[in-house]
């Protein structure tokens, strides 16, 4: 059996200077996702690129999302911008994989300046079951062809992201077996409810015995790779089903210290989850607004949050317990190895 390697901690909340950050580019999409109601939001997209290029270079870490970010025109302007102001930070761009000419040729214009960029495609199920969750018919041969395109052409950063759901987790096994088969990395998450971003609160709990069986499977083959990543890959994990089963969260939240979620409109919030503006990004700088009262007052009431657990505000936490990850690794690498 896997263990908890959970720890408890506390921090008084610090207005240094972010790391990590979710910047969703526009509310737009083209699928019609069970667990995402965003589509139904208005546009709203009101920055301009020299307010992307007020984002921190202090971001390290850097996912750019939607709704669906190939719908904007500018997607390669505004990641170029940003990738510039940060200097070489990691950033990933979100799809569904619906757009494969237009994603593969955006992808292609951002490599020639950012060589490591990533992509992530999510893929909910086999065939149907990934239809029926995105609400849109052939989105499964859509993805699945951005995917071959990608690795076709030398993309090396790919990754597929699997929402785990009641409906479709019994699949998260065949989704993992398929992105070792076509060698793409696997990252996954439960469902979460959120006005700001997914815009819904009818998500539920993924059952424990089921998300415990199909995480169990996936832990198991991270721990017996040769890839640290996956390792730690592993031990995040690991938080999930922690989570799942107590709402608790297996590090301490970073949400308005070391991360934030940029919405498209140009309000900043602590993350995608927690519906407190910690300023508006329009007409002021940055600095101005993480250091305002009301960011403070922000990280004063959500200090100690265990609202979510997601890798945006965990991973600085990971970074900062290495040791204990490191040794949650050593004793589940033999166990994943014993029970073979």
């Amino acid at each position: 059996m896997i263990q908890d390697p959970r720890h408890t901690s506390t921090h008084e909340p610090a207005p240094g200077y972010p790391t990590d950050a979710i910047i969703a580019l526009t509310y737009r999409c083209d699928a019609r996702c069970e667990m995402c109601n965003i589509w139904q939001l208005k546009p709203q997209e009101f920055l301009s690129i020299d307010d992307y290029a007020k984002v921190p270079s202090s971001l390290k870490d850097i996912n750019i999302s939607g709704g669906e970010a190939f719908m904007r025109s500018d997607v390669v302007d505004i990641v170029k911008v940003i990738h510039a102001k940060c200097g070489n930070p990691r950033i990933v761009v979100s799809t569904n994989g619906f757009r494969t000419d237009k994603i593969v040729a955006a992808m292609e214009e951002l490599r020639k300046t950012i060589p490591n960029i990533g992509v992530g495609v999510s893929l909910d199920g086999i065939g149907e079951t990934h239809n029926k969750i995105r609400g849109v018919k052939h989105a499964w041969e859509n993805a699945t062809a951005t995917l071959k395109q990608l690795r076709e052409r030398g993309f090396t950063n790919i990754r597929i992201g699997f929402t785990a759901m009641n409906e479709n987790v019994h699949e998260m096994r065949q989704v993992y077996d398929y992105a070792n088969q076509i060698g793409v990395q696997f990252t996954t998450a439960v469902a979460q409810n959120s006005e700001i971003y997914f815009s819904t609160q009818v998500n539920q709990d993924v059952s424990n015995e089921t998300l415990y069986d199909a995480l169990g499977y996936v832990m198991n083959h991270e721990l017996r790779s040769y890839h640290p990543k996956r390792w730690l890959r592993a031990y995040f994990e690991s938080g999930t089903l922690v989570f799942n089963r107590e709402k608790k969260r297996l590090l301490e939240c970073r949400a308005g210290i070391d991360f934030f979620y940029l919405a498209p409109e140009g309000i900043v919030y602590p993350c995608l989850t927690i519906p407190s503006p910690m300023g508006d990004l329009k007409g002021t700088s940055f600095e101005s607004l993480w250091e305002s009262s009301q960011a403070a007052q922000v990280r004063r009431e959500i200090a100690g949050c265990e609202q979510c657990w997601m890798i945006c505000t965990a991973r600085s936490e990971l970074k900062k317990n290495l040791p204990r990850a490191l040794g949650w690794i050593a004793r589940e690498k033999v166990r994943s190895h014993l029970s073979r």
